[in-house]
C-alpha cells in the first residue's frame, strides 16, 4: 500500500474528522480493512473518510465513540461536517426538514432528493464538480435520508410530476434502481407518493414544501432561481402554499395508480 496521504485537520470540519479518525485509528492499532469490517465497509472507504473524500454516517460516527472510547466527539464533529457541507441557503431547510413532524412536497422536475438513489444523486449533483467535491455532496444529500430510518419517522406526502418520473437521469440502469427505490418507500405506512400526470389541468411554476411539527407552526419553501429559496414564515403565505398543495394533490393520480405508473415505467426501461 502506498503512502497514505496527509491532509490539514485546519482548513475543514470534514478535514479534522478524517485526520482524527485516522488518529484514533492508529492508536487503537487498527488498519483500514480493520476498522472498516467492523462496520461493514471496506478499508477504501475508511481511507476516503481519512482522506476528507467522503464524510460519514451519525450511526457510523456514535460506533467511532463507542470502539474508542470517546464521549460523543465524532458524533458531534459529524454535525459540524454537514453543516459546512450544506450551502448557507439551504440550511435552514435541512434543519426544518429535521425537526418536521410532516413534511409535504411536489416536484415539477426531479425526484425529490430524500427519494433519491446514490446514483440518481450523484448524476444529478454531478455538473461542475470534481470528483472529490462531488462524492461529499452525494453522501450529504443521503445523510439527510436518515429521518427515513428513525424509529418515529415523519409523516411524508410526495407529488411528483410525470415528467420528473420520465426524464432519464444517467442511464436505464439509474432510472430502473430509481423506480424500484420508489415503491419500496411508497410500502411504508407513513410514505404516500403521487404522481402529477402530464395532462392535469394544473400548471404550478416550481417546486414547494409545507413543514408541519409537533408544538411550533408550520413553515413553507418555495423554490425559486436555480433551486435556490428560502423558508416561509408568513401564516397567510403559508395557507397560499397549502392551498396550492392540496390542488396539485387532487389533479394528481391516486397512490395505487402512481404505483402502477412508476412500475410500468420501471418495467419498460
Amino acid at each position: 500500500m502506498g503512502r497514505e496521504r496527509e491532509i490539514d485537520p485546519r482548513v475543514s470540519a470534514i478535514a479534522q474528522y478524517g485526520y482524527r479518525l485516522r488518529h484514533y485509528r492508529k492508536k487503537a492499532n487498527l488498519s483500514q480493512d480493520a476498522l472498516g469490517a467492523r462496520f461493514g465497509v471496506t478499508g477504501q472507504m475508511i481511507g476516503h473518510i481519512e482522506t476528507a473524500k467522503r464524510p460519514t454516517t451519525p450511526e457510523m460516527s456514535k460506533g467511532f465513540d463507542d470502539l474508542f472510547g470517546l464521549d460523543a466527539y465524532f458524533e458531534e464533529l459529524w454535525w459540524h461536517v454537514r453543516r459546512e457541507q450544506t450551502p448557507s441557503w439551504f440550511r435552514d431547510y435541512v434543519a426544518a426538514e429535521a425537526r418536521a413532524a410532516s413534511i409535504r412536497l411536489f416536484d415539477p422536475l426531479l425526484i425529490p432528493g430524500l427519494l433519491q438513489t446514490e446514483a440518481y444523486a450523484r448524476e444529478v449533483l454531478r455538473a461542475g464538480q470534481p470528483d472529490d467535491k462531488l462524492e461529499q455532496l452525494v453522501a450529504a444529500r443521503l445523510a439527510r435520508q436518515e429521518i427515513l430510518e428513525r424509529e418515529e419517522p415523519p409523516w411524508l406526502v410526495f407529488v411528483i410530476s410525470e415528467f420528473a418520473l420520465r426524464r432519464v437521469v444517467g442511464d436505464p440502469d439509474v432510472m430502473r434502481e430509481q423506480y424500484a427505490r420508489l415503491l419500496e418507500l411508497a410500502e411504508r405506512p407513513n410514505i404516500t407518493i403521487h404522481v402529477l400526470p402530464d395532462t392535469a389541468p394544473v400548471y404550478p411554476s416550481g417546486a414547494l414544501t409545507l413543514f408541519s411539527f409537533n408544538e411550533v407552526p408550520d413553515l413553507g419553501y418555495a423554490e425559486a432561481v436555480r433551486g435556490h429559496g428560502v423558508l416561509i414564515e408568513h401564516r397567510k403565505s403559508i395557507e397560499g402554499l397549502k392551498v396550492e398543495f392540496d390542488l396539485i394533490r387532487s389533479a394528481a393520480l391516486s397512490a395505487a395508480a402512481s404505483a402502477d405508473l412508476i412500475r410500468s415505467l420501471m418495467e419498460g426501461t
